[in-house]
């Protein structure tokens, strides 16, 4: 996980380019489908620079509070300079699979589920950090999500002498990328009351939202093996093969899933 951490670490000046355009309406949207509400105590898992946790503590006011944790320390602190004046809500670097503070409203997590090591059991175990009748939320990528830009991505680094990299969408993403897989997983982790939400959204890509989204996410893991003078020719090859293909869009389709625990 603190690997992970550091991938992220790594590119916090282009995953800051992306929260107007990706990470923010997705946040937003999550809060809004959870139904966050004024008083309520709210984790915010693998929180990011607190796309979700902000909105999350906006809509708890002073009378809740948001705990968002996460292992990239300087997104922590971006999410801290974003969130200036909200004392109600806490930024901690900390490991998701040992946190065991325990009673909360909503424990949400948005697109960090599938980077938890073994995700079934460490879901199970979060899930259980809400108190009875409190909901786990989890946002994920659509079936259709973020394609063709990793796999034009490969092609650059091919191009350019680079080695490929296994495809994303064979990781534990790909057992909850529909309604009805991420609805039975949830079911599954022995929630109940159980609903999913499809999010549509579009991000346009320019030169500069384009390369963040590979230098600002867990894309940027498939440029492990490209060296730094590589690097540039890699950006060019990937941009020009993106508007040759006229693709100036991602889709970035996401679902929502909320389920609620025993009473």
């Amino acid at each position: 996980m603190s690997d992970l951490g550091d991938v992220f670490d790594a590119g916090h000046d282009e995953f800051a380019v992306l929260g107007p355009v990706l990470w923010n309406p997705i946040g937003e949207a999550t809060v809004a489908e959870a139904g966050v509400a004024p008083g309520e105590r709210v984790l915010d898992v693998c929180c990011g620079a607190g796309s979700s946790a902000i909105p999350a503590a906006r809509a708890v006011g002073a009378g809740g509070h948001v705990d968002a944790i996460d292992l990239a320390g300087r997104l922590l602190e971006q999410g801290r300079a974003n969130a200036a004046g909200l004392p109600q809500l806490t930024f901690t670097h900390a490991d998701a699979t040992r946190w065991d503070t325990t009673g909360y409203d909503v424990v949400q997590c948005v697109f960090g589920v599938f980077f938890l090591p073994d995700m079934d059991a460490a879901c199970a175990r979060l899930a259980g950090l809400a108190r009875p009748g409190g909901r786990f939320v989890v946002t994920t990528w659509g079936e259709h999500a973020i394609s063709p830009v990793p796999e034009i991505l490969g092609e650059a680094v091919v191009a350019e002498g680079g080695e490929p990299k296994a495809s994303a969408g064979r990781g534990p993403g790909a057992r909850i990328n529909t309604p009805g897989m991420l609805g039975d997983w949830l079911s599954g982790l022995g929630l109940g009351d159980i609903r999913v939400a499809t999010v549509e959204h579009s991000m346009p890509l320019d030169d500069d939202t384009s390369w963040a989204i590979v230098m600002g996410s867990a894309m940027r893991m498939r440029l492990s093996g490209v060296t730094e003078s590589l690097l540039p020719r890699v950006r060019a090859r990937f941009v020009d093969l993106l508007r040759a293909r006229k693709v100036d869009r991602m889709n970035a389709v996401s679902l929502i899933g909320i389920g609620r625990t025993a009473q």
